[in-house]
């Protein structure tokens, strides 16, 4: 490390032109059970909408609504194959995300369960 540049502290954080306002957007895509109950299917690979419709049991005009919610941000890709549309998770980060996630609630199911502004939101 050089004299001229000054050591970096567990403080800092790396530059980025995401403000709190997009981090939370991001997250805030992931929000809704439906989505990622979307996402947790497609963990194990591509599926058509077809499948995700029959997997989560809803109608298919609400998971279409939610499949172009995660298309926009980023999380998934559409593809047409023939008359299908197949979709899968684009960014391996989204995997480690959901996968963090749910180490996290492992350890802190309860006090997620037992917050009084989340589940306000959540419900």
């Amino acid at each position: 490390m050089s004299p001229a540049q000054p050591a970096r502290t567990l403080r800092q954080r790396p530059e980025t032109t995401a403000g709190p306002t997009d981090v939370a957007r991001f997250f805030h895509g992931l929000s809704d059970p439906t989505r990622v109950r979307i996402l947790r299917f497609l963990l194990d690979g591509p599926k058509t909408a077809g499948e995700i419709v029959r997997h989560l049991r809803r109608y298919q005009p609400t998971v279409s609504t939610h499949l172009t919610c995660l298309r926009f941000c980023g999380y998934v890709e559409a593809r047409r194959q023939g008359r299908n549309v197949v979709y899968e998770i684009i960014d391996e980060d989204v995997r480690r995300i959901l996968q963090m996630g749910e180490r996290y609630l492992e350890a802190n199911q309860e006090r997620i369960r037992a917050c009084k502004v989340i589940g306000a939101e959540v419900d």
